[in-house]
């Protein structure tokens, strides 16, 4: 897995960060399957919670992405 290009900021709560991955344009599915396996890698090396989006698992309501509150990189 290589991710060269990434923007990290900070959410609402210390604890809390956003990272975004910029790609060229997807289908929804093709998001969620690349960010399933995204998701699978970091299982495996963090124990941290987490959660990936856009997520077809989820309702459209709740696949919202809040505003990041600073650039952290």
């Amino acid at each position: 897995m290589r991710i060269q290009h990434y923007h990290i900021y900070q959410g609402k709560d210390a604890q809390c960060i956003q990272v975004f991955l910029p790609v060229d344009a997807l289908t929804l599915e093709e998001a969620d399957r690349q960010l399933q396996y995204y998701s699978d890698a970091l299982k495996e090396k963090i124990t941290k919670k987490w959660k990936i989006l856009p997520n077809l698992q989820l309702p459209e309501a709740y696949n919202i992405i809040t505003l990041p509150y600073k650039i952290l990189q």
